[in-house]
């Protein structure tokens, strides 16, 4: 009766964290402008398709659902995906419990909790939102196909990757976990040639028939989109100082104590106790998506968030072994503790970092702050000028105003002769005698417009050349020139 007791006990701390650590993000969501990828996932929801030229639809369709809800606003794109950040924080709880204890269970809750990748990554709405909580419950799904057999588990195993791949791509290397763990326990290699297994795959199958179906009738941008991602279309050639960028970068996101201390109890974990059925399992699901981006990081470093789904068991791990090695030597506890405060106070830092008077360039929040100022700076123009069409040289700036500005115009990118973005796919503005234009371009672009402008007006004039301010501190350097068929 105490055991069961203290396991309610935990259970109960467990939901009366996650609860009040969600309604904090709820409310916290909205005291950040949207980052780029946000307005560009929001623009594809106002254009709802089976799959987009850089990924799945599923964000585009999660964001509908947000904004269907609580309109276009910051909280409307973010809310649902606060809410997908508890559930895969539940998700890691539940697994960790099931292989291990509630104690184990609790701490990789509060673990995953500190973890800056984890916790900014929780406020905002971004393909990895999604993607990490399909993967944490595809492990539990897993783990419950292969111990109890049953087609309904399969068949669900098959629907939650499948759900994971409308996110993000890389999710399908969790079939890869499924075979490497069901080849690497003798036990279970039956199960590979499964009716099970084959229900999997076909479930996958079916959910996938949305981007299949898309990128053959487009020519398969994807197929190019990640091909250029991976920089496999300019060749795979060693560069030993892209793999240390990459790991430097992970080190930076997990924290550097702590992703120490993730790589030593993976790896002390494989060496000690691979044998063990839950350690074997949690190994095969952490290795395929780590595995494959230090790989590619031979070549060229890898974004530190693409490894995020490998956190869901990685944290496990991590905490299994240190919390063994306190148990053993209670000395340890000085190490964990300190690697624990200061991924701690690097995420508290993380969501507030005006204080710290960083370099614009350096600061993590950068990419949230100065366009609302952006919008104003633009609509003044807009205004004067009574302009036609709104440019923007890249994407992302072309998104972020039609979030930004009033009533949410149709924004447009340079007519381009290849599809380097959404933007290219989508139909293009039209010039004509009388037409205006505003083209709005970041410090990262030449001072003139680019040359399919000067073919297509007659006048460029550059309006304004300015900093976006947030607080009055200078963001994002802008241009914005008067592109024009009017007059002589």
């Amino acid at each position: 009766m105490p055991e069961v007791n203290s396991s309610r006990r935990t259970i109960t701390f467990a939901i009366l964290f996650l609860f009040l650590l969600t309604l904090f993000r709820l409310c916290y969501c909205t005291h950040l402008e949207l980052v780029p990828d946000e307005a560009y996932y929001w623009e594809w929801s106002k254009h709802l398709d089976s799959c987009y030229r850089d990924k799945g639809p599923a964000i585009a369709w999660t964001i509908a659902a947000g904004t269907w809800v609580a309109g276009d606003t910051v909280f409307g794109v973010r809310w649902l995906g606060v809410l997908l950040a508890a559930g895969t924080a539940w998700q890691v709880f539940l697994l960790a419990r099931r292989l291990f204890n509630e104690s184990v269970a609790l701490i990789a809750l509060l673990v995953s909790s500190v973890i800056p990748l984890c916790a900014v990554g929780a406020i905002i709405m971004t393909i990895d939102s999604l993607s990490v909580f399909f993967w944490a419950w595809s492990a539990n799904l897993a783990w419950t196909a292969f111990h109890t057999n049953r087609k309904g588990a399969w068949a669900l195993l098959g629907f939650a990757i499948g759900c994971g791949f409308l996110a993000k791509f890389t999710n399908v290397l969790q079939l890869v976990s499924v075979f490497l763990y069901l080849l690497s326990t003798p036990s279970l290699r039956r199960l590979i040639f499964s009716m099970g297994t084959a229900l999997m795959l076909i479930v996958f199958t079916i959910c996938t028939t949305p981007i299949l179906y898309w990128n053959w009738s487009h020519h398969w941008p994807n197929y190019r989109a990640l091909e250029s991602r991976s920089s496999m279309d300019v060749g795979f050639h060693l560069h030993p100082q892209q793999l240390l960028q990459f790991l430097q970068d992970q080190a930076l996101v997990i924290s550097p104590l702590l992703y120490l201390g993730l790589l030593a109890g993976v790896i002390g974990l494989w060496i000690q106790r691979v044998q063990e059925d839950r350690i074997r399992f949690l190994i095969c699901d952490f290795t395929p998506i780590y595995a494959c981006f230090t790989f590619f990081s031979l070549n060229v470093a890898g974004k530190a968030n693409w490894t995020a789904p490998a956190l869901v068991s990685g944290v496990i791990l991590m905490v299994v072994f240190w919390r063994e090695c306190i148990l053993k030597h209670r000395a340890w506890w000085i190490p964990v503790g300190v690697a624990l405060f200061l991924a701690f106070a690097e995420t508290a830092a993380l969501h507030e970092t005006s204080w710290l008077h960083l370099n614009p360039h350096k600061d993590p929040l950068q990419r949230a702050r100065g366009w609302e100022d952006l919008a104003d700076h633009t609509q003044k123009w807009e205004s004067e000028y009574s302009t036609d069409l709104i440019i923007a040289n890249h994407y992302s700036t072309a998104s972020i105003l039609a979030f930004y500005l009033p009533n949410h115009p149709t924004t447009y990118t340079p007519t381009s002769p290849t599809i380097d973005n959404q933007y290219d796919l989508w139909p293009g503005y039209q010039v004509g005698p009388s037409t205006a234009a505003l083209f709005v371009t970041d410090s990262a672009s030449a001072d003139a417009p680019p040359a399919v402008l000067l073919n297509e007006f007659k006048h460029i004039t550059l309006l304004e050349k300015f900093y976006t301010l947030h607080h009055g501190n200078p963001v994002h350097l802008f241009q914005i020139f008067l592109c024009t068929n009017r007059g002589n």
